[in-house]
């Protein structure tokens, strides 16, 4: 077949999909554009679609190269060379192309179209109008705008593994690196290379420099320089045009054909963390030379060249979104204009309007208003790397007031979002600079973190900061700080005759905050719900579903959430399923993470107990994949639980121990609150199965490994379930042996796992009070743990609560 495509140099890596894709659609349509950021790959995609259509186009496939064509009237006389047609001294070689083509079946390749884009748009469209037959697949950087063209946005490399395999990103990376005499492949390499294509954000151009730089660096010291990428990724092919030899050059020649305002767009965009809406640009780009009016047209110019994507939707709106490559290089062309600290400011000030806004709507309590409260909690929501960069710029520069307003306005969006590591590290930097800031404010802050401390399982930072806000509250007499942080103290068993949930209602009452009124009945149906009261809780539960009808929002769905879980508990997985459905459905508007964590978690368990094995661990391994990294430690340990209960099921006894340690010793370190409370039956309930298949001296040694797990291993191990540590068979497991308790102390032991308190235990065994304490504290010293929960375990792992 007649053709003049180079001979591909080296193996054509990943995109199989695409490939495949492209040459259907070069069949259904004329013209393709690819489009895409520079060194994404455009071309090789291109060349290898245009080899697999050879067979197809009979009459030739014609490669024509325009990165070295500087003048667009010399296009049409380019084509006519490559396509050997003869064109007289004064004849017009883009007739001459049409007539040399005429009905042939061929198709014509564009290769780097962006600087000639106009130019390339009019041959098109004349030559394609000239011959019927003919097809044109083009590359640029922004669409070529002719009629019948499909435009086609090539992605960067897929950084999910395959089967059998690694992800596209990184064979491409090995298979550069090998070719190039760099890194001997192992499989321990695969971690470290799939974090460096992902921090590569799988540009081919960009992982194909780092590879050859393993010649003279290691992968970790590749990783360790890309602060610099521009710097360290300059060895490209000498055969390239200049522009895509380094990633520096690639990235610069977009920048210079860009008009000066979308110059200034993209360097303002670089203040945004992780992406941004046509609002938000609107609010904090404006500058000389780029008015608010002009925002909209010069992003979409930017769009246009592939330098901005857009990137889904966030409440009914656009979300855009740049590749790091990118956005490094407009953050370099900002600092050299002076004008990045102006810049902060303003995206600083943007952050906090739209906060303020939200914040004033959510305030009115008004359930006519949740569509728009939804709308725009989604939208901050899906932006929340803004809010904390806005946070940190507030705190370094003391603008700490109004950085703590900004959490405040946001209180719901933060603790329903569920992203409580982050939203806690930058409460607790604001608040060690709340010297000046009003009583009430930070108040109001400290019981926000007080209720993160709670939906993060972390009992004691509840009371440590529910008690000082409850003291600033009431000297401010900011009743809602010392309302919120009072029903947080009662949800972990901290309260006294002053903090209690009657007095939290009564607060919340005459602040008019129903928000927090739901809240309080909230904990009063989940202490119902722990102490047995079904029915109670089921009532309360009740009870707000009725008051939060009107809304269908996140009150509601915690509600039905409550009742799942009573149906579980009673047995009734049938309506469990239908609670935990109806529930997603409510949170489909906005992304509640913690509650569609409790949701997936509460189906995964109502699979496991039906046999549905598969089911059970997709659904907790895409519970735990949401919880994990976020804070959400209280619902993660559950999961854990979740995953050890399936892993006994599956006969795995091994790995049910270690997760069902594992989760045993989080517990402790998060203080025991009221949502992971476990009873010992239960413990000991699920450790029987392994006890009669493994013994009780494996059991022991297997509990020991799994309580030494860190937080991230075990996650780990309960989704893949690897070993995660060398097995410690042979090193002594650190409990005390049966006979270093009395008789008596055997036996209080045993109580406490049966969840007895020391008054009760009086009262069983008929003692005083103070007997009993001092045989808890002799237990303490002679098992060397520090804590009830630590006795408890202990005695389930010998029995001792039977």
């Amino acid at each position: 077949m007649p053709t003049n495509l180079p001979t591909v140099p080296n193996a054509f890596i990943g995109r199989e999909s695409d490939l495949d894709e492209l040459l259907r659609l070069l069949m259904a349509v004329r013209v393709v554009t690819l489009c895409g950021t520079g060194g994404i790959g455009k071309t090789r995609l291109c060349l290898s679609v245009a080899h697999e259509a050879v067979e197809v186009f009979s009459d030739g496939v014609w490669l024509v190269e325009l990165a070295d064509l500087d003048c667009g009237d010399l296009l049409a006389q380019r084509v006519a060379a490559v396509l050997g047609v003869q064109v007289p001294p004064d004849g017009d070689p883009a007739q001459a192309v049409a007539t040399a083509v005429g009905g042939g079946k061929q198709l014509l390749v564009l290769d780097n179209c962006e600087h000639l884009i106009e130019d390339c748009a009019e041959l098109c469209t004349y030559l394609l109008g000239a011959c019927p037959d003919l097809r044109v697949m083009a590359t640029s950087r922004e669409p070529l705008r002719v009629l019948g063209e499909t435009v086609w946005r090539v992605p960067p490399l897929s950084l999910l593994p395959v089967a059998g395999g690694g992800s596209d990103a990184v064979r491409l990376f090995v298979d550069r690196s090998v070719a190039g005499g760099g890194l001997t492949w192992t499989a321990q390499d695969d971690a470290a290379v799939s974090a460096l294509c992902a921090e590569l954000e799988g540009i081919p151009l960009a992982i194909e420099l780092a590879a050859a730089m393993t010649r003279v660096l290691s992968v970790e010291q590749i990783r360790s320089r890309l602060s610099d990428r521009f710097k360290l990724l300059t060895s490209g092919s000498r055969s390239a045009p200049a522009r895509q030899r380094t990633l520096l050059a690639t990235v610069e020649w977009s920048y210079r054909m860009l008009s000066a305002p979308a110059q200034l767009l993209l360097q303002r965009l670089t203040a945004f963390r992780g992406g941004w809406t046509l609002e938000l640009a609107e609010l904090t780009c404006p500058c000389p030379g780029l008015a608010a009016d002009e925002v909209l047209a010069t992003m979409a110019e930017l769009v246009d060249k592939s330098l901005v994507l857009a990137d889904g939707e966030a409440g009914g709106e656009i979300r855009y979104r740049m590749l790091d490559t990118v956005r490094d290089y407009g953050r370099q062309r900002l600092q050299e204009s002076g004008d990045e600290e102006e810049l902060r400011q303003r995206h600083l000030e943007c952050v906090f309007l739209v906060s303020k806004r939200l914040g004033d709507l959510i305030a009115t309590c008004d359930r006519r208003h949740w569509p728009e409260i939804t709308r725009r909690a989604l939208v901050i929501d899906a932006m929340q790397p803004n809010l904390y960069a806005g946070l940190g710029y507030a705190r370094r520069t003391g603008q700490v007031e109004r950085g703590l307003r900004m959490c405040t306005d946001l209180q719901w969006v933060i603790i329903a979002g569920g992203r409580f590591d982050e939203a806690a590290r930058h409460i607790d930097e604001l608040l060690q600079d709340a010297d000046t800031v009003m009583p009430g404010q930070v108040a109001h802050a400290l019981a926000i973190r007080s209720v993160v401390c709670f939906f993060g399982g972390d009992a004691v930072g509840v009371v440590r900061h529910g008690r000082e806000a409850v003291r600033l509250g009431r000297a401010s007499g900011h009743l809602i700080s010392e309302a919120l942080a009072i029903i947080m103290m009662c949800a972990v068993g901290a309260g006294d005759e002053e903090i209690t949930l009657d007095r939290a209602a009564e607060l919340a009452g005459k602040a008019g905050d129903e928000y927090v009124r739901s809240l309080v009945t909230y904990i009063r149906a989940l202490h119902a719900q722990v102490a047995g009261q079904l029915r109670e809780s089921a009532r309360l539960y009740e009870q707000m579903i009725d008051s939060h009808r009107d809304a269908n929002d996140w009150g509601m769905a915690l509600a039905v959430i409550g009742l799942a879980q009573i149906a579980h508990s009673r047995g009734d997985l049938e309506a469990a399923a239908r609670h935990y459905q109806y529930a997603q459905e409510l949170l489909d508007p906005i992304d509640h993470r913690g509650e569609r964590i409790r949701c997936l978690t509460g189906l995964g368990r109502i699979a496991t107990e039906l046999g549905d094995f598969d089911t059970a661990r997709r659904r907790l391994a895409e519970s735990l994949a949401l919880s994990s990294g976020l804070g959400q430690r209280a619902v993660a340990v559950e999961l854990v639980d979740g995953f050890a209960d399936l892993a006994l099921r599956e006969g795995e006894h091994v790995r049910a121990v270690r997760l069902m340690a594992a989760a045993s010793a989080l517990r402790e370190r998060m203080g025991g609150a009221l949502l992971l409370s476990m009873s010992g039956a239960r413990i000991q309930e699920l450790l029987a199965p392994a006890r009669r298949a493994l013994g009780e001296t494996m059991v022991a040694q297997l509990w020991a490994e799994g309580r030494t797990l860190p937080w991230h291993q075990a996650i780990e191990y309960a989704v893949r379930g690897e070993p995660p540590v060398r097995p410690l068979l042979g090193i002594p497991v650190p409990v005390a042996p049966d006979g270093t308790l009395t008789e008596r102390e055997r036996e209080i032991a045993g109580l406490i796992a049966r969840g007895l308190s020391n008054r009760k235990l009086a009262e069983e065994l008929v003692i005083s009070p103070a007997t009993v304490a001092r045989h808890v504290s002799n237990i303490l010293a002679k098992l060397g743990f520090t804590s009830r929960t630590q006795v408890a375990t202990w005695a389930i792992e010998h029995g001792m609560n039977e």
